[in-house]
């Protein structure tokens, strides 16, 4: 017998209530016990009907009979009917998958492994964190897109356009693949950044274990460890390696949080103009030589430039088109030369 406290944690999942420890608790028993897995699958499937939550009070006696009765009624209607509106405050895919500003997915594994493509989109302004059937972690930049098909036992395919970022499940046995516009990349378990959006040049950038990236222009292949990067660019159809500096920052677009750690000040403008999205315009190349040794987690950008000019002696202006002249006499390359500077702390 299915118990109450899975009716419960069911019933506020489907009716847009649960908090993210009910998701968490319902997530864990749905991957426990496959007749969890089973019902819940089934109860989705008649669900996909119902377009308004449910107004009543939770109570582990009466959960699983109000649930499936609101389900039989909605069915029966749909049934008479031939159609159901879909205006609702909440969309229900698949799994019931609840997305918010910056929000969560919770995708259970039997479920939602069928044999079709499950996609995920964001718009401007909007970030989204999934976790796929495998506990793979994916953060989803604004105006992305993202589609996966696990039906594969023996590979696990993605296909990506616009910018996101993966904490990849380990399986030896079974590869997790992405197919970009421009490239595609393999690995068994690590986390890194892709940027492929199409009429823009398109990278991966590797923060912990390996990953090996292929064109699909020619028959370069390229095997990518911590700190590398690869990029693609449209010009010429070249695919190349470089070395990131500042590689933990390739993050920095999901939270705000900047690790500068005697960097060059060519390197902080490029992850902050990727951030801030904005384009820097130095009156003096020397500027670029400085080292920079900061720390910054949700600063403005003024905030942040304030204490860079403060702190190299030199001067910013915002003109049009966001973009951001700096003048000052800059620095001659030295290395070891280092400012460290401390951010200005939140008010």
């Amino acid at each position: 017998m299915i118990e109450d406290k899975f009716w419960e944690l069911a019933t506020k999942y489907l009716s847009n209530e649960a908090s993210e420890e009910d998701i968490n608790e319902l997530f864990f028993l749905l991957k426990s016990d496959e007749k969890y897995q089973k019902v819940f699958s089934d109860t989705v499937e008649k669900w996909n009907g119902v377009t308004t939550p449910i107004d009543f009070q939770i109570n582990t006696k009466v959960s699983k009979k109000k649930l499936l009765s609101k389900i039989d009624k909605r069915s029966s209607l749909i049934s008479k009917t031939g159609t159901f509106s879909k205006s609702s405050n909440f969309i229900l895919k698949a799994a019931a998958i609840i997305v918010v500003l910056l929000g969560t997915c919770f995708l259970t594994n039997s479920i939602l492994e069928g044999r079709e493509w499950k996609e995920f989109q964001t718009v401007t302004n909007e970030k989204l964190k999934i976790i796929l059937p495998d506990s793979t972690q994916v953060w989803l930049n604004q105006n992305s897109s993202i589609s996966y098909n696990y039906s594969n036992p023996k590979e696990r395919l993605l296909k990506l356009e616009g910018e996101a970022f993966f904490d990849v499940a380990r399986n030896e046995n079974r590869p997790f693949l992405i197919d970009g516009p421009y490239f595609k990349a393999q690995v068994l378990g690590t986390s890194f950044n892709i940027h492929s959006r199409n009429e823009e040049d398109a990278s991966v950038s590797v923060v912990s274990g390996k990953v090996s990236v292929s064109s699909n222009e020619s028959s370069a292949l390229l095997l990518l460890e911590r700190g590398d990067g690869a990029i693609f660019r449209q010009g010429d159809n070249s695919l190349s390696k470089r070395k990131l500096n500042d590689v933990d920052n390739e993050m920095a677009w999901i939270e705000g949080r900047f690790l500068f750690e005697n960097s060059t000040m060519k390197s902080v403008l490029n992850y902050l103009s990727k951030y801030y999205k904005v384009t820097f315009d130095l009156s003096n190349e020397n500027l670029n030589n400085c080292l920079i040794t900061a720390s910054f987690k949700g600063e403005p950008l003024n905030n942040i430039l304030t204490i860079l000019c403060a702190s190299l002696d030199c001067k910013y202006e915002i003109i049009a088109n966001r973009t951001i002249i700096l003048s000052g006499n800059g620095c001659q390359k030295k290395p070891g030369d280092i400012t460290s500077i401390v951010p200005a702390k939140n008010q």
